[in-house]
């Protein structure tokens, strides 16, 4: 084996053992350096006192791909997932309402009896002698409508002066506006008496809301009026309007007022008086989103309850003929006085002097938003009681008579 590398000096031979005759491969003794060696490139290079020198890095561009959100954080689910919460948890609150009464009522029963009430005696409303029924239901109106909205605004945390509105109208704007809705909701009389002829005619109970009110003594006037006129319109509004409007609004002001007065409408439990209430409800739903002042809903309510209220306290004072004379004659009245708000309003708009300032705001946009509204557990729950307690007070007609 010829070994033609120079790994020792030149002029001397290279000493090779030899295995079985042939020359065994061992490491050179002693070599000799390299004439013009092949230069060597090491890693990492070395600089000129010997340190290595590492290349600067070069920042590359970062490129990302597009995460998708998962279904849970889709902005759009969210927002169907909070205006089905807020219908389910208002409707709860409405109706709430019923079994804070029924217990308050109870409540109130065993204390009169301790006092020695009679309650066995002519003349009385639900067992309750009518002094004492208005009162209890004042005391009602405020623990079953207005606590049942104050926490659903105290634990979702939202304030009050967002949903209490008193915005600046105009004097006459407003007092127009009132006169206008209050028209529109007494006209609604007419499909309300009509429903409870049709009942009564097929032997169920058609009388509404108001039947049962009495009241014989210039007392049981004054607290009807107090619990009715006053009480009632303030405590329903703050919660119908000012709640429920005010939180609907967030996916449009169509939606909230839908809502505001579908709820409000089922609170009632009467298929007689539905049209009333229900027509009543859009028309101050309506006039909240636009007026933004609560006040003139709450004049509205408390006229629409005194021309309901007035002819009972005239029969039990004057005469059942004065009430009816009374009443028809209030009636034509407020239909006189809304045709010419009507009118004027029409007029004031389109000679530059605007009836409402702002229009009807679209809202949050969410797919479906009517079945969200609708189909949740809360709403399902309320509208399964409405149908069980206006079935039955159409037959409790018997046990009334």
């Amino acid at each position: 084996m010829n070994d033609n590398r120079n790994y020792t000096p030149a002029g001397q031979p290279v000493t090779q053992p030899l295995y079985n005759g042939q020359p065994v491969y061992t490491a050179p003794q002693n070599p000799a350096p390299v004439q013009n060696p092949t230069p060597v490139y090491t890693y990492p290079p070395q600089g000129g006192n010997g340190a290595p020198v590492y290349a600067q890095p070069v920042q590359q561009p970062v490129y990302y791909a597009p995460v998708q959100p998962p279904k849970w954080a889709d902005p759009a689910r969210l927002e169907q997932k909070e205006l089905r919460r807020a219908a389910s948890r208002l409707s709860f609150a409405t109706m709430t309402s019923l079994p804070i009464q029924v217990l308050w009522t109870t409540l109130a029963t065993l204390i009169l009896t301790v006092c020695g009430v009679n309650f066995m005696g002519p003349n009385t409303i639900g067992g309750f002698p009518p002094t004492a029924y208005y009162l209890i239901s004042s005391i009602a109106s405020f623990l079953s409508i207005v606590l049942p909205f104050s926490f659903f605004l105290f634990f979702g945390k939202r304030k009050l002066s967002d949903t209490v509105l008193v915005e600046k109208n105009g004097v006459l704007n407003s007092v127009l506006l009132v006169f206008a809705g209050l028209a529109v909701s007494v006209l609604m009389n007419i499909p309300a008496n009509l429903i409870s002829q049709l009942l009564e005619g097929a032997g169920l109970n058609g009388d509404a809301n108001t039947a049962d009110l009495l009241a014989l003594t210039p007392v049981q006037v004054l607290t009807m009026f107090v619990s009715v006129v006053l009480v009632a319109p303030v405590t329903e509004e703050f919660a119908f309007r000012s709640v429920t409007t005010a939180v609907m609004r967030r996916w449009g002001d169509w939606p909230a007022v839908i809502f505001s007065a579908l709820i409000f409408g089922m609170a009632h439990y009467s298929i007689q008086s539905l049209p009333v209430v229900l027509t009543a409800g859009f028309v101050m739903a309506l006039l909240y989103v636009r007026t933004r002042n609560i006040w003139v809903n709450i004049f509205v309510h408390m006229l629409n309850n005194l021309l309901a209220t007035l002819p009972i306290a005239l029969e039990g004072l004057v005469g059942a003929d004065a009430a009816n004379i009374a009443s028809n004659l209030l009636t034509y009245i407020v239909y006189g006085l809304g045709l010419v708000a009507l009118v004027v309003l029409l007029i004031r708009n389109f000679t530059g002097h605007k009836v409402f300032r702002t229009p009807m705001q679209r809202g949050v946009p969410v797919r479906g938003k009517a079945l969200w509204m609708f189909v949740n557990p809360g709403f399902i729950c309320y509208y399964v009681l409405f149908v069980v307690m206006c079935i039955c007070l159409l037959y409790t007609s018997d046990a009334a008579d």
